[in-house]
C-alpha cells in the first residue's frame, strides 16, 4: 500500500463543486437504520437515498457520475399518535406497509420523489432532502 496519493489537478486550485439544485427528484433508498440520538436519546430512522445521474438537470455538471446519496434523518420513532402518523405518511410516500413492528431493511430498494432544497453548512451551500413525496 502506498503512502502517497496523487490528485490529477493541483489541489491549491480547485474550487467547490455546485450542489445538486433545488427541485424534486426520484431515488431510491440505498440505506436504512434506527439510530439513536446522542443529544436526546430518541429513535429516529435514518434514511439515505441515491439519486441517479440519468435525473441530474442537463446543465448540472457538477454531480457525482455515480449518483448523489444524501440522508434524511428526521423521522424521529416514537410509539405516539404523532409518531405513528409520520410513519405512516413516510411509509405511504415510498410504497411501504407497517403494521405492529418497523424492520428498516424492508426499506432498501424502495423508490420515491425527493423534494431538494439547499442550506448552508460550514460556509458552503449543499444540497439536503426537505421532503419525501410518492413517486
Amino acid at each position: 500500500m502506498s503512502s502517497i496519493f496523487e490528485f490529477s489537478q493541483d489541489v491549491d486550485t480547485a474550487v467547490a463543486p455546485s450542489p445538486l439544485p433545488v427541485g424534486t427528484y426520484p431515488a431510491e433508498i440505498v440505506r436504512a437504520e434506527i439510530k439513536t440520538s446522542a443529544n436526546t436519546g430518541n429513535q429516529y430512522l435514518a434514511l439515505a437515498f441515491r439519486i441517479s445521474p440519468d435525473s441530474y438537470p442537463v446543465d448540472f455538471v457538477d454531480g457525482d457520475p455515480d449518483g448523489e446519496t444524501l440522508p434524511y434523518n428526521r423521522l424521529v420513532l416514537e410509539d405516539s399518535i404523532k409518531g405513528r402518523w409520520r410513519v405512516k405518511r413516510l411509509a405511504d410516500a415510498i410504497g411501504f406497509t407497517v403494521k405492529g413492528a418497523l424492520d428498516p431493511n424492508e426499506m432498501i430498494g424502495l423508490t420515491a420523489n425527493v423534494v431538494i432544497g439547499q442550506s448552508e453548512f460550514e460556509g458552503e451551500n449543499r444540497a439536503e432532502i426537505q421532503k419525501i413525496v410518492a413517486a
